[in-house]
């Protein structure tokens, strides 16, 4: 038997964004302005998961007093190991269509973010800003600090937990987020256009949004 396997992300209004980010919507519509975050278009604006995680991590750079021009630039490291970390998570991500075991369920759950090390728990930004550099990275250690921070008069800096923001996010926004499309296939069936899942072989994703 083999399976394709389709990813659905959920989509935010400005107000589930707002309650979940704590970014209102008259800032939303400011960091539009500005090309900070963008939304799916221009009527009524939906916003991707993604987007809505970058707003979260921004709003906290900014509150602990790091320039938006800052924010804007290392809110992308968190944004996938979050979503690697929501997919993890029962009622979070759910499977609907036919069924898969518990491990293969896992199997697709860990192959639905890629270019991205589960052991990465943090993102790190060396402070104070300096005009001519940025030093930021996502650290399986804390003690990755101090290499970040190298020689380059940094010495102190903001960490951001992946897994607690993950939570935060589970615990506001409405569930599921991450939707899991699955179809069975018998052996001989012909898949040539459905993106097949082997077991065995490494998980392929079709995934509705973009997360290269």
């Amino acid at each position: 038997m083999r399976y394709s396997v389709k990813s659905v992300d959920r989509e935010f209004s400005p107000s589930e964004a707002a309650h979940i980010s704590g970014v209102s919507t008259s800032l939303q519509r400011d960091w539009r302005r500005r090309g900070v975050i963008r939304s799916r278009s221009e009527g009524w604006h939906r916003f991707a998961l993604e987007e809505v995680i970058r707003m979260t991590v921004m709003r906290a750079f900014t509150q602990s007093g790091i320039s938006i021009e800052t924010a804007d630039g290392v809110a992308d490291l968190a944004v996938l190991p979050v979503m690697s970390e929501l997919a993890r998570w029962d009622d979070v991500a759910i499977f609907v269509g036919d069924d898969l075991s518990d491990e293969q369920q896992e199997r697709v759950r860990s192959g639905y973010i890629k270019g991205v090390s589960g052991d990465d728990q943090f993102t790190f930004v060396a402070l104070p800003e300096t005009s001519n550099s940025l030093r930021a990275a996502r650290l399986q250690d804390l003690r990755g600090g101090e290499l970040v921070m190298g020689t380059s008069g940094n010495f102190y800096g903001i960490v951001l937990d992946h897994n607690l923001l993950a939570h935060r996010i589970a615990e506001l926004a409405p569930l599921p987020i991450i939707t899991f499309e699955i179809e069975a296939f018998e052996d001989n069936a012909d898949t040539t256009t459905a993106n097949v899942l082997e077991f065995g072989a490494p998980v392929p994703l079709d995934s509705s949004d973009d997360q290269s």
